[in-house]
């Protein structure tokens, strides 16, 4: 991987989110804003394996679950600080994510994508009914914000909240594009395009595919314990395609393969869910059709709008 080296657009980006929250009117504005960092680190995350590995997993959310309930469980039953349950959300989702992985990724295409979903389905029947250890449907409440040590200052709500996921955000994106700059981001490709050939160039195609999975679903677990101390309540209803749909929604409208787009997707999503708030259930079917069009006429997402990046058409590198 090499250096940190931030290019102008990027530096540019990254200045306009450290001064967004600034601009916001009413706590409400703010509130969007920190949904939106998390849809934005959900659907990065799954953008691995989607962008980069080629493989469509139905069963992200269940790995987002896990940590959110990790570190719930730890930080209102054990007492534990959020920075212990912050580190486990990442370990439960990643040994998960090992596990799943190593019976899973043997296969691919649409059994790969039903062996995900009927892993979320397991998650959420357990969850449920595991009511001694889950809490069943009622969940977990009264979660506690972030506090830092030392100055004993809590992250609660708004402002302070943002930058605590900005952050991590921000080094989710730059572990990305390191990552597909390096041998192993370009190994990613190389499955992601044909397997065999990348099998016959040396490369173990289930080690990639079972790297790529763990390191996604880490991701997601940090999300989710983000998510759960921000929002205070979790139920088992994470584990289920109300989590999952709006993930894939984001990376293929945004732009899959890229890290900009899943972003750009999150934010289109986030405006769309409370531009569309009065119309109710009917918001799934627009983001159905937005979806459906995405697929047929922009299949390199919104990203591949933009002005030509290096003569990518807004697509980045394999190594970029």
């Amino acid at each position: 991987m090499t250096g940190l080296r931030i290019p102008g657009a990027a530096a540019l980006g990254i200045a306009l989110l450290l001064a967004l929250p600034l601009a916001a009117v009413g706590d409400y504005f703010q509130h969007l804003l920190v949904l939106w960092l998390l849809f934005a680190l959900m659907a990065l995350s799954l953008n691995i394996i989607v962008g980069y590995l080629g493989e469509l997993s139905f069963g992200h959310a269940a790995f987002f679950g896990l940590g959110a309930y990790a570190s719930a469980m730890l930080t209102v039953h054990a007492g534990l600080p959020f920075w212990f349950g912050l580190l486990a959300s990442a370990v439960v989702a990643g040994f998960f994510g090992l596990v799943i992985g190593y019976v899973s990724l043997r296969i691919k295409g649409p059994q790969f994508a039903i062996l995900t979903l009927g892993f979320g389905a397991i998650l959420h029947s357990v969850f449920i009914n595991w009511i001694d250890f889950t809490n069943g449907p009622l969940g977990i409440t009264k979660i506690p914000p972030p506090r830092i040590p030392l100055l004993g200052f809590e992250i609660r709500d708004g402002v302070p909240f943002y930058y605590l996921v900005l952050f991590f955000l921000l080094l989710s994106a730059y572990l990305c594009r390191a990552l597909m700059r390096s041998r192993t981001g370009r190994a990613f490709i190389a499955v992601r395009e044909n397997d065999v050939l990348a099998t016959s160039l040396g490369i173990d195609v289930f080690r990639t595919k079972l790297l790529g999975f763990v390191v996604a679903t880490m991701m997601v677990g940090v999300a989710g314990c983000l998510y759960a101390h921000y929002i205070k309540v979790i139920t088992p209803g994470l584990f289920t395609l109300h989590y999952m749909a709006p993930m894939i929604i984001m990376v293929i409208v945004g732009g899959k393969g890229t890290v900009t787009g899943p972003i750009v997707g999150a934010l289109v999503y986030v405006v769309l869910l409370e531009v569309l708030r009065a119309s109710g259930s009917m918001r799934m079917l627009v983001f159905s059709v937005l979806l459906t069009l995405s697929v047929i006429f922009l299949p390199g997402g919104l990203v591949s709008l933009l002005p030509k990046w290096r003569g990518q058409g807004g697509r980045e590198k394999a190594n970029d």
